[in-house]
């Protein structure tokens, strides 16, 4: 680390730390972990507050949150991988690497339109038990039975949960191996993060897990993204019901593979992926510069797409860079406030993750967009579309 990196990182951690101290002092949050690389190098990385209102125990740097739709970004990664390799074509139907899938009005799917959230599939099946709903490979094949809502492609309507058995059903059959293995294998064993990225948490993980909870005085359980997921259906399982929060919290549901909402990871985890997608972190690219440039190219209409998803989609990630360079700032955030970013003009990566998941209705701004103006305060603003902006 130069001298000019270590001054900014010195700054960085002590200016990150106040703020996200003080918003834990004050009561918006309880346990919060942010991380940030520069250039393929950790610059901060803090903790603060408790894992739960019942525990004494200080968030640690091996403190597990859930972080729900933040693992979009990582699935959506693993099919880049892929299509790297020529497994994968963006432009082939789903059904050529998954059959089962091409029914019902499925046929032309593609690739494409999946990772864009166009395939006309949000409902969530009607599962006959939360068992059937926690296997991945019984959920998947629920999901292929699925007929579009509108013609595929003709729609951007964010597909909530879905998007995580379409994806992760994608890959599997591209592959031909199973989705935990290739996180394992293709993303946390290369960073050195297998034991802090998870869909469906080990035994030994899940005792430094941080569960969701809501605001003491919040009446109504909320999330920081819009509601645009498909109600479910009538005769749907009890548990489908559940707030969000309560949901990924059961313990069957978390140490399950359900990656588009029990994403389960740590800050660091988080911006390591990030950095390691833009530049080499410890000798580990992910995916190579041009791969990336498609992966963020937008492929939804602007204008289309809820706010938080920046100027739309690309390739599974949400653009907020500059309007004339949209795909500069990309990732992907999650309900509860959780965020997994990189900005690639200014080579830099975040990961924020915590516990308590609200609206902070009663806190001065979301601490996600508090984390990244701050952030970007100290690293500067090349690259920033001006999304995370106060107005």
């Amino acid at each position: 680390m130069n001298v000019e990196t270590a001054n900014k990182a010195l700054k960085l951690q002590g200016r990150l730390e106040r703020l996200l101290s003080g918003l834990v002092d004050a009561g918006y949050e309880m346990g919060v972990q942010a991380a940030v690389y520069l250039e393929g190098e950790l610059v901060a990385d803090v903790c603060t507050g408790r894992i739960s209102s019942t525990s004494s125990d200080k968030v640690a740097p091996n403190t597990l949150f859930p972080v729900c739709s933040t693992g979009k970004g990582i699935l959506a990664t693993i099919v880049h991988i892929l299509a790297e390799r020529g497994l994968i074509d963006y432009d082939r139907p789903v059904a050529e690497y998954w059959p089962e899938f091409g029914v019902n009005g499925k046929e032309n799917v593609t690739v494409t339109q999946a990772l864009s959230h166009q395939a006309g599939i949000p409902q969530v099946p009607d599962f006959r038990s939360l068992d059937e709903a926690c296997d991945f490979d019984s959920a998947c094949a629920r999901v292929a039975e699925l007929t579009p809502q509108w013609k595929p492609g003709s729609t951007m309507q964010y597909h909530s949960r879905t998007w995580g058995w379409i994806v992760g059903g994608l890959a599997q059959k591209a592959s031909g191996r199973a989705l935990q293995t290739l996180l394992l294998e293709e993303i946390t064993r290369p960073l050195g993060t297998d034991d802090a990225m998870f869909f469906g948490i080990t035994q030994e993980a899940d005792k430094r897990f941080s569960p969701f909870e809501a605001q003491p005085d919040q009446v109504e359980q909320c999330t920081t993204a819009p509601t645009t997921h498909a109600p479910a259906p009538p005769r749907t399982i009890s548990e489908l019901t559940l707030a969000l929060m309560d949901f990924v919290n059961l313990p069957r549901v978390r140490r399950c593979c359900m990656p588009a909402v029990n994403g389960i990871m740590s800050a660091r985890a988080v911006a390591k992926h990030y950095a390691a997608l833009i530049g080499e972190v410890d000798g580990v690219r992910l995916i190579p510069e041009k791969r990336l440039k498609i992966a963020t190219t937008r492929v939804t209409v602007e204008g289309t797409t809820p706010i938080c998803f920046g100027h739309g989609f690309g390739l599974g990630y949400c653009l907020k860079g500059p309007s004339g360079d949209s795909g500069a700032f990309f990732g992907h955030g999650g309900a509860g406030g959780s965020e997994g970013m990189a900005n690639r003009p200014l080579g830099m990566a975040i990961g924020l993750v915590k516990n308590r998941m609200d609206t902070h209705a009663n806190a001065p701004d979301h601490t996600n967009r508090l984390f990244i103006n701050e952030t970007l305060n100290v690293l500067g603003h090349k690259g920033d579309g001006g999304f995370y902006e106060k107005t």
